[in-house]
């Protein structure tokens, strides 16, 4: 993505705010550690496709 990193803080604060309106305390907590699990297994990924394609060359 081409955002400047201000812009990407700003989108992330929003959709947060507007997910959690509604949630309890509980909802937002499980919500945040799955957000967790999926920004981990992210970085995994991409950790894993430069290791695979340093090899290649």
């Amino acid at each position: 993505m081409g955002l400047p990193g201000g812009d990407l803080v700003l989108i992330a604060a929003a959709i947060a705010i507007t997910i959690s309106e509604n949630l309890s305390n509980d909802d937002i907590e499980l919500l945040a550690a799955l957000f967790n699990a999926i920004g981990d297994n992210l970085a995994l990924i991409a950790t894993k496709r430069e290791i695979s394609e340093g090899a290649k060359e």
